[in-house]
């Protein structure tokens, strides 16, 4: 079962405990996809335990039984339909007024009404993965749903897919406020988790990469000065080197392997890491020098 599954059946069990709240969910799943046709109402939805909630709901609070069908325009799922004058006059209500209307009786039927909408219509993706909400509403409705969205703080954009008009966000603080505002509350945090885990592991590559970045560098400057030290050795110019330098290069040579910090111990008394980096920069230095004035 995937992410978007697990959510929508988490509302499916619940219980709604108020009438106002079972009957603000419903006016959710309407306004997501009830369609009027033949003086009937139409909801296609692909999951039979969405359709039956959706059927119960339906004869619950219009008395109405539903019938299913595979509808007309073929597609994932099967279309339920019933008919019922109230019905109706919400769904057409809604196309007349600027806004979705809905009555909220209590503080939890604005949560209960997301949760219809997203039931019917909603898809979020599995946030281990990538952050993405969507909805696919009656294109009719569009400009409703992007007023309503923005009115509850939730910003959402419109794209097209197959000639149909998607809302989606793939903001994730957006997407935790709308799960938020739903009262999901286990799948905003879920969400959180997740980009917390995502950022945590993102920071510790990051450092990983620093720390492999500077490895890599100072092997580099390393080999390169145990080369130029070597090719003095061989050139017999180590003694022309002042008397520091000189010891300075003969401990590189011996102890090629370490670090500069493990380095730094091998002198009596012991020197810091910058200084030693500093005396291995001057050998270079000199080295350049002496190599040149050697060949003429």
């Amino acid at each position: 079962m995937s992410f978007c599954q697990e959510q929508k059946r988490e509302i499916i069990r619940e219980q709604y405990k108020s009438a106002c709240c079972r009957r603000a969910l419903l006016s959710g799943i309407l306004a997501a996809k009830g369609e009027l046709s033949e003086g009937r109402i139409f909801i296609r939805l692909g999951d039979p335990d969405a359709r039956s909630f959706v059927s119960e709901s339906i004869l619950e609070i219009y008395s109405k039984r539903t019938q299913e069908t595979s509808g007309s325009k073929g597609g994932r799922g099967k279309v339920l339909f019933f008919d019922s004058n109230s019905a109706k006059k919400y769904i057409t209500d809604l196309r007349k007024n600027d806004g979705l209307m809905y009555t909220p009786r209590c503080n939890f039927c604005r949560s209960a009404f997301l949760r219809g909408v997203f039931l019917a219509s909603g898809r979020v993706s599995e946030p281990q993965k990538q952050y993405s909400l969507e909805f696919t509403v009656p294109d009719d409705l569009t400009e409703h749903f992007l007023r309503f969205f923005a009115d509850v703080g939730i910003e959402m954009k419109v794209t097209k897919r197959a000639d149909t008009k998607i809302l989606y966000t793939k903001n994730s603080v957006c997407i935790e406020d709308f799960f938020g505002l739903a009262a999901m509350n286990t799948t905003a945090f879920s969400i959180m988790n997740s980009k917390i885990k995502s950022e945590l592991r993102n920071e510790a590559n990051r450092i990983a990469n620093c720390e492999m970045s500077n490895i890599n560098k100072a092997v580099g400057t390393a080999m390169r000065q145990i080369g130029v030290i070597s090719r003095l050795e061989e050139a017999g110019l180590l003694g022309s080197l002042p008397d520091e330098l000189a010891m300075t290069a003969r401990l590189r040579l011996e102890y090629n392997s370490l670090s500069l910090s493990q380095l730094a111990t091998k002198f009596t008394p012991s020197i810091s890491k910058p200084g030693l980096s500093h005396r291995l920069n001057k050998i270079e230095e000199l080295a350049k020098k002496l190599l040149a004035d050697g060949k003429n």
